[in-house]
């Protein structure tokens, strides 16, 4: 801590090394009990929220057209992830290799989206 500078009636703040006023006496005190009343009021506030506004009810129906178009996005999707060059199909059997990407995460985002 550098040695107090400044006026000898005391109105200039003592500085730490780092230039942040160093408190004492009064000024300890003063910042706990402002510590102190900030978690008492923290402490004081109702702990749940009030009620929310109740919400229409939406009945969701998973019909004959949702199924098929979610296999047909699947299968889609499967079979790209199968032609990726990172993922090749070994010639010793049914097993496929799967290697790490050279390019960066930004790059294989865009070539997934086809830009």
């Amino acid at each position: 801590m550098k040695p107090k500078t400044g006026f000898l009636s005391g109105s200039s703040p003592q500085v730490s090394e780092n230039g942040a006023p160093v408190l004492t006496g009064r000024g300890l005190e003063e910042t706990k009990r402002r510590i102190v009343e900030a978690f008492n009021k923290i402490r004081q506030q109702p702990q749940h929220p009030s009620e929310p506004t109740p919400q229409p009810q939406v009945e969701l129906v998973y019909s004959e057209q949702h199924k098929f178009r979610f296999h047909e996005r699947a299968n889609k999707l499967s079979n790209a992830a199968l032609s990726f060059a990172y993922i090749m199909k070994s010639p010793r059997g049914p097993v496929f290799e799967i290697v790490v990407p050279t390019e960066s995460a930004e790059e294989l985002y865009k070539e997934a989206l086809g830009e």
